[in-house]
């Protein structure tokens, strides 16, 4: 029986699950994990600019609302919507950055990434420079992405590193700590430091 398996398997290297295993400065990991920003970033994009266009009552023009820069204007409703959804998409990332990437040395890198493939799409879709303002919003989503990025991995390395044991089972199963100390004569003596002599 011909099976269409055996011809289409990855190699072991390049299966996502050993990719997230390799070291985090490994080539094919960061392709990986640039290829995957990229296309989160698209694709919450264009749920927003279909949600948006569906309640505002817009005709849908996708292509060129993602990947080209005409539309993107600081004077008026339509533009000043489409850029905020571009920035609402940023914030949106920042999770799927810090989710994807979880290194705060390398937010920095993966955000500057992000925008520079979005700036060459762009350049390469419509065939000139993009207008002033969308560069102009494309710097202020990448800031968003770059520092809150930064903040919630190093928060998310942080809490892995720092408060990572220091709740016991116990505590977290019941709520009140373990109900058996008291049985065993583990009591907490307190004492009345205002009354010292």
């Amino acid at each position: 029986m011909f099976s269409l398996r055996r011809y289409i398997r990855l190699p072991k290297e390049l299966r996502p699950s050993d990719l997230f295993k390799q070291d985090s400065l490994s080539p094919s990991k960061i392709a990986l994990q640039i290829v995957l920003l990229q296309i989160f970033y698209y694709v919450t994009a264009c749920f927003l600019f279909y949600g948006w266009a569906k309640l505002v009552g817009h005709n849908i023009e996708m292509n060129d609302w993602l990947f080209s820069s005409k539309y993107i204007d600081f004077t008026n409703g339509y533009g000043l919507s489409l850029s905020l959804l571009w920035l609402v998409d940023s914030l949106i990332c920042v999770i799927f950055l810090t989710v994807i990437v979880g290194r705060s040395k390398l937010a920095w890198d993966f955000g500057i990434t992000v925008h520079a493939i979005n700036f060459i799409v762009v350049c390469i879709y419509t065939g000139a420079l993009p207008s002033f303002s969308w560069v102009i919003l494309q710097v202020f989503s990448s800031l968003i992405l770059i520092f809150l990025g930064t903040w919630t991995s190093r928060w998310r390395e942080l809490k892995d590193t720092f408060f990572e044991g220091m709740i016991e089972v116990s505590d977290m199963s019941t709520g009140l700590g373990d109900i058996n100390a008291s049985k065993n004569n583990n009591t907490i003596e307190l004492k009345d430091l205002e009354n010292q002599p």
